[in-house]
């Protein structure tokens, strides 16, 4: 039998380590890697290299100019002195040559996973680091945090103004995905300031406009679920496929409006069943009608896969 001890990190190890940023248990980044550098010539000409992000819960990837990197490396090489002398230099020409773009592509995956690796853990979990990661915008634990931080300032005008809440894909994904995270500290005490996580979800139940649109670049592309919003009565979709947006089908009886733009691509990803309808910004053209922007009154059938 072959024994896996030797390619996992002693129980000790930093790497399963549990780190907390403003009161929230936060898991550590698990990976990260540097697969891919793009030139691009805009504003100049330059290299980004595709960054992408790995924790428990998902995975996401941000683009960094090199100048990014060495400005990272100043933030913290004056705290922590252990990465003094451990960047890749810069180079005086040839910045742009295939050779150039993938030793330092190399170099700069190896400098991050010193970091993320580094049984320093206020190195890995320092604020320069995290944003450089993105993890604020996309760790299920930051972006939980946040809104749960939101929801206390603002929660209660919300409902009582009738604004509408807005969630960005990646938001709601993280609402459902932290419902399915045990705690990861059993001895942990939320802060009832930053972590209240049963407010946050009873308000999330509770209120009865929601707006579905990205906020980022990285929120295209991203799988979303609706079937928290158990007391949304109107309900507006922007710029998000349906065909990404889950649980539509259990929303339908307590639906009363839905307004959806950019959002539906053919009227065969919907099911109408005695419905009043009201095209906004519907044009003809070529025997097809234009449905990005649309408006409808319930009762409405949505068809959970199309075929």
């Amino acid at each position: 039998m072959t024994s896996l001890q030797g390619s996992l990190p002693e129980s000790a190890s930093g790497l399963w380590r549990v780190d907390r940023e403003y009161g929230v248990p936060t898991m550590r980044v698990k990976h990260v890697v540097i697969h891919e550098a793009h030139v691009r010539e805009s504003p100049d000409r330059h290299v980004v290299y595709r960054v992408d992000v790995f924790t428990q819960e998902r995975n996401w990837c941000v683009y960094r100019r090199y100048s990014e990197f060495l400005r990272l490396h100043e933030k913290i090489s004056d705290v922590f002195k252990m990465f003094k002398g451990s960047f890749p230099p810069k180079q005086l020409s040839g910045n742009l040559s295939p050779a150039v773009i993938e030793q330092r592509r190399s170099a700069l995956e190896h400098y991050l996973l010193k970091i993320i690796n580094s049984h320093n853990r206020d190195v890995s979990s320092c604020s320069a680091v995290l944003r450089f990661l993105d993890m604020h915008k996309n760790d299920v634990y930051h972006v939980t945090s946040t809104l749960c931080r939101y929801v206390r300032t603002f929660g209660e005008a919300i409902l009582h103004e009738k604004h509408f809440f807005v969630l960005s894909p990646t938001q709601l994904f993280c609402l459902h995905k932290r419902l399915r995270i045990p705690n990861v500290d059993a001895d942990y005490k939320a802060d009832a300031v930053f972590c209240d996580l049963g407010s946050l979800y009873d308000f999330v139940s509770r209120v009865d406009k929601v707006c579905v649109k990205p906020c980022s670049l990285q929120d295209h592309g991203v799988r979303s679920e609706v079937t928290l919003l158990r007391g949304v009565k109107e309900l507006q979709i922007q710029t998000v496929s349906v065909s990404l947006v889950k649980g539509l089908a259990s929303l339908q009886l307590q639906i009363q409006r839905l307004k959806a733009s950019q959002a539906v691509t053919a009227m065969k990803d919907l099911l109408i069943d005695c419905v009043m309808e009201r095209k906004t910004q519907a044009s003809y053209s070529g025997g097809n009608w234009d449905w990005n922007e649309w408006e409808r009154s319930f009762p409405l059938v949505v068809r959970k896969s199309v075929t």
